[in-house]
């Protein structure tokens, strides 16, 4: 008996006959050639009119202090007395994974994008805002013109889009007290952002500790000063954040100071009065008495001394302008380009093969389906 093989519709169905496909892209031959000779010639327009990038970056460690003070034993006598002394004692640290949220704050970036570049087709430094907004300068190149066709091409939806909903007017921020806290990108401002996101970027390796900042642009010295720019933008941003924590703790110690000093002067004299009141008096309850107060005398000095140091450490932090971030690799100019034309080419070979094939069994079954389009398609 011979034995038949049953196989469903469902197998069936999804079976693939290669061999029929395979022979259908050979008889398409020649559309598949024409086709990849375009994408053969805009490979080669694009790849020798592309802008090179280049990409400097540098590699930093956060610093910070952790020392406690000389008096941190008396820190649960603090405690008691409802004064908080654990948090005054350690030195303020910033985690390293806040740091990417900087990168991408509205004022961050306001400054980033106006820190003035050298190019070489301009004889004094640009910004990358004045760049992308000032008329004076926008040059006509190939580049220009593939970002006007894909445009208004693979981007005309989001141009209709647009247009239906007319420009948008830029955010004003009220004047007053919320001024300080809100902050908003004009449209000019934002366009410049997206092209700033894609140009820096920090890389946070958690396991090391360590990161590494990069910044990309067509000309080796501008990636060099666009990457400084931003080490040195994250290094005042982070240097104001802990000096604002500092000044916050200097205005917390020196309020508890003046209390301390008054509780410890109050005191210092309520044990001066009875002792004057009680000198000669031999009894155990007067001598009980001037223990008593004698034992919080020294309790408000030790605690009034122990906040007077932390005080002074306090002043010392805000008037400390030591770096928050070491560089470990330094900012350097990169000598050799990131991209390369040779794989822009092959990039755009590989598209236009898979494109090719792709249409003509988009062709065909635009066919299948009762399309008379297009024409002359066999």
């Amino acid at each position: 008996m011979e034995n038949k093989v049953n196989t469903t519709p469902e197998e069936q169905e999804s079976s693939i006959d290669y061999k029929a496909l395979a022979l259908r892209l050979w008889t398409k031959r020649r559309y598949i050639i024409k086709v990849g000779i375009v994408f053969v010639v805009l490979g080669l327009l694009a790849a020798i009119f592309q802008k090179p990038v280049y990409t400097s970056s540098c590699t930093f460690v956060p610093l910070s202090s952790s020392s406690k003070a000389s008096g941190g034993s008396l820190s649960s006598l603090a405690a008691l007395a409802g004064i908080n002394l654990g948090d005054m004692s350690a030195g303020e640290s910033l985690s390293p994974l806040i740091y990417p949220q900087l990168l991408s704050s509205v004022e961050f970036n306001r400054e980033l994008m106006r820190v003035p570049l050298h190019f070489k087709v301009y004889d004094s430094p640009v910004s990358l805002y004045d760049l992308s907004t000032d008329p004076r300068y926008r040059r006509f190149t190939f580049n220009a013109v593939l970002s006007g066709i894909k445009k208004y091409t693979i981007g005309l939806p989001g141009v209709i889009l647009g247009a239906i909903r007319g420009e948008q007017p830029d955010i004003v921020v009220p004047e007053g007290e919320g001024k300080k806290r809100i902050s908003a990108f004009t449209n000019d401002e934002y366009e410049v952002y997206k092209k700033l996101m894609k140009m820096v970027s920090l890389t946070v390796e958690k396991k090391d500790g360590y990161l590494t900042l990069s910044a990309q642009s067509s000309e080796a010295l501008a990636s060099a000063e666009l990457c400084q720019g931003a080490l040195d933008l994250m290094q005042k941003y982070i240097a104001d954040f802990k000096q604002t924590q500092a000044k916050d703790n200097l205005s917390y110690l020196q309020a508890r100071c003046d209390e301390t000093k008054a509780d410890y002067l109050a005191k210092q004299m309520e044990l001066a009065q009875y002792m004057d009141s009680n000198r000669g008096v031999p009894t155990a309850t007067s001598e009980t008495r001037r223990q008593q107060l004698a034992s919080e005398y020294d309790l408000a000095f030790a605690l009034y001394t122990e906040v007077s140091k932390q005080q002074l450490q306090a002043e010392l932090k805000v008037k400390n302008d030591t770096p928050v971030l070491s560089a470990v690799k330094p900012v350097d100019v990169p000598m050799k380009k990131t991209n390369s034309r040779s794989k822009t080419l092959i990039a755009w070979i590989f598209f236009g093969i898979i494109f090719s094939c792709g249409s003509v069994f988009g062709f065909d079954w635009l066919r299948s389906q009762g399309l008379k389009w297009p024409k002359n398609w066999e």
